[in-house]
C-alpha cells in the first residue's frame, strides 16, 4: 500500500490543525485504487477515473453535510447505495443533474471483497510517500533561485552568509539603494572614488576589489579565479568560480569567496562611518586573520585549500 490511511482523523483529545493549502495539496498528490473500499472516502477521495466527487459532481456534493463527507467510506457507500441518504440538501435542478451523473458513472463500478485499497503517492515512482517527494513537491512549477544551494551550503558563520543572500537579492544599503529612496549616500564608490557605487560594483567591478581578490586568491595559488576587468556581476563571477573549481576545492573556494565579499563590505563601511582611508593591504590583513579563525572553527574547506597551496 502506498500510504496508510486508516487513521485519518486527530483524537478530539489531540486536535491537530492542518492549513487549508496541505490539504489541497495532498488532495492532488494522493489517488486511490479501490478494492473493497473499506479504507477509502467516497465524497473526498481521488477515486472514481482518477476524481474525486467533490470535483466530478460539485453541486450533489455541495448538498452533503461536511460531517458526512469525512466519514462515508465507499464500501459503506455502494452498500445498498447508502451514499443517496447522504444528500440533505434542497433537490435543485443542478443537483439532480450531478445525482443522475454520478449515478450512471457508479453503474460501471464494482467492488473487490478481500482486496485492500491502495493509495498512492503521485511524486514518486513506487507510489509510495516520503517527507522528502512532499517537500519538491510543494516547490513544483516554482522558480528555483541558482545561488540558493551555494550560499546556504557554504561553511561560514551565519551572518556571513545572510549577507551575500541580501547581495543576491540586491537589498544591500549601497549608494544606489540609498538614492533611489532619497537618502543621503556618497556621489563615488567610498574605495575606488571613480565610479557610483552600487553592491556588483563594490564587489566585482572595483579595481580596489579586483587587485584585493587578486592578492587574495594568489595566497593559494588561485588568481587565476579572481574577477577580470569584464566580469559585471557578483553571482555571475561566483557561478563561474564555482564552475571551475574542481570538487575537492570546490567547497573551500565558495567559502573563500564568501569569506572575501563580507571582507570588502566591512572595509566599505569603515571607510564611510568611521573615516577610515581604502586599504587593500589592510583588508588584506582581516580578510588572512578571518581565514584562519575560519579554518579553526570547521571550514575544512578552507583548510585543504591551504594544503593544496603551491607552498602548502
Amino acid at each position: 500500500m502506498g500510504l496508510d490511511t486508516k487513521n485519518r482523523t486527530a483524537s478530539p483529545n489531540l486536535p491537530i490543525h492542518v492549513p487549508e493549502q496541505v490539504r489541497a495539496f495532498f488532495a492532488v498528490a494522493v489517488y486511490s485504487e479501490v478494492g473493497d473500499g473499506a479504507n477509502t472516502l467516497f465524497w473526498t477521495d481521488r477515486w472514481l477515473r482518477g476524481q474525486c466527487i467533490a470535483d466530478l459532481a460539485p453541486r450533489l456534493f455541495a448538498a452533503i453535510p461536511k460531517r458526512r463527507t469525512k466519514q462515508r467510506t465507499v464500501q459503506d457507500a455502494l452498500t445498498n447505495q447508502t451514499w443517496i441518504s447522504d444528500i440533505k440538501g434542497a433537490r435543485t435542478v443542478d443537483v439532480m443533474v450531478d445525482f443522475l451523473l454520478l449515478w450512471d458513472v457508479l453503474s460501471d463500478f464494482s467492488l473487490q471483497p478481500g482486496v485492500e485499497d491502495r493509495h498512492i503517492w503521485w511524486f514518486s515512482s513506487d507510489g509510495k510517500y516520503s517527507a522528502k517527494t512532499a517537500y519538491k513537491g510543494f516547490f513544483v512549477g516554482s522558480i528555483s533561485f541558482e545561488p540558493c544551494e551555494r550560499i546556504w551550503k557554504t561553511w561560514a558563520p551565519p551572518k556571513c552568509r545572510f549577507f551575500v543572500w541580501l547581495v543576491a537579492h540586491n537589498r544591500c544599503w549601497t549608494a544606489d539603494r540609498l538614492a533611489r529612496r532619497g537618502l543621503p549616500h556618497p556621489e563615488h564608490c567610498p574605495l575606488c572614488d571613480q565610479a557610483a557605487e552600487t553592491i556588483d560594483h563594490l564587489l566585482v567591478q572595483c579595481v580596489f576589489a579586483r587587485e584585493f581578490w587578486f592578492r587574495f586568491f594568489s595566497r593559494m595559488g588561485l588568481q587565476a579565479l579572481s574577477p577580470q576587468s569584464t566580469e559585471i556581476s557578483f553571482h555571475s563571477w561566483w557561478e563561474r568560480v564555482n564552475s571551475a573549481a574542481s570538487d575537492m576545492a570546490r567547497k573551500g573556494i565558495n567559502s573563500l569567496v564568501i569569506l572575501g565579499a563580507w571582507t570588502l563590505w566591512r572595509h566599505r563601511d569603515s571607510c564611510v562611518f568611521d573615516g577610515a582611508a581604502p586599504s587593500v593591504a589592510g583588508a588584506l590583513a582581516v580578510a588572512e586573520d578571518d581565514r584562519r579563525s575560519w579554518s579553526l572553527a570547521g571550514a575544512r574547506g578552507l583548510s585543504l585549500l591551504d594544503a593544496l597551496a603551491p607552498d602548502g
